[in-house]
């Protein structure tokens, strides 16, 4: 179990079940816990220095969110995300986030923009140290940031859920160069010229630019999207 959990403190907080939910999804998301090790409660609890049934709760809540599923053992594991589930996830953020992009550029605050600016700024600091965690965080942030600002709570929840799944899908691969750092530079670059189509109040470009942005994700993890019929059918390199 890792020991990057943050203790909870009683005089902090006394939702227990939240901010458990909260360091174990943190965790699943950083990759501190690895997909094969069991997520027992116990031990759970231990780490974060609270009882057992707030951890139960929060489980439960992961399982329901899709992040977390029984294994064929003892215990939950971090559920494993097919290619055909990823590829669906994907499709229905392309889907929605335009429609959010307009509406929140209609819809723009000062605190809103802070947000999306936060978040970029995530995603610079994960390329100046190359962490593909710390990138997806940036994303997920980005895209939570411009559909609480379009103010439409229900489509922000459907997309950061589906990006955390996606996300959970990109991390199992254990690629490095899925995200590397050139990539990360171009995802943080499209962040900014969505976010500066905001501020000029312009929601035409604004919903142009997330469309280009996923189009433009699409081509740099290219490889996902081929069809598994297409890969058992090409013959294997002779090299």
């Amino acid at each position: 179990m890792p020991s990057t959990l943050t203790v909870v403190s009683r005089q902090r907080a006394p939702r227990f079940r939240e901010l458990a939910h909260a360091a174990i999804k943190k965790a699943i998301l950083d990759g501190a816990i690895e997909p094969g090790e069991p997520l027992f409660e116990e031990r759970l609890a231990a780490s974060l220095g609270i009882s057992r049934t707030p951890v139960r709760e929060a489980l439960a809540i992961l399982e329901h969110e899709g992040l977390v599923a029984p294994g064929n053992g003892r215990g939950l594991f971090i559920r494993a995300i097919s290619r055909e589930e990823f590829l669906e996830l994907f499709t229905a953020n392309e889907v929605v986030e335009p429609y959010l992009a307009r509406t929140a550029t209609v819809r723009a605050t000062s605190e809103g923009i802070e947000a999306l600016e936060a978040a970029i700024e995530i995603g610079r600091h994960a390329s100046l140290s190359h962490s593909i965690h710390e990138s997806l965080h940036s994303g997920r942030e980005f895209h939570r940031a411009l559909g609480e600002m379009a103010g439409n709570a229900a489509l922000t929840d459907l997309v950061v859920r589906n990006e955390e799944k996606v996300d959970l899908f990109l991390i199992s691969l254990g690629d490095p160069h899925l995200l590397a750092t050139e990539k990360m530079d171009l995802s943080n670059d499209e962040h900014a010229e969505i976010l500066n189509a905001i501020r000029m109040r312009d929601p035409d470009a604004a919903h142009r630019l997330v469309i280009y942005h996923a189009q433009s994700l699409r081509q740099r993890i290219a490889p996902l999207f081929k069809s598994v019929e297409t890969e058992i059918s090409t013959p294997p390199s002779s090299e």
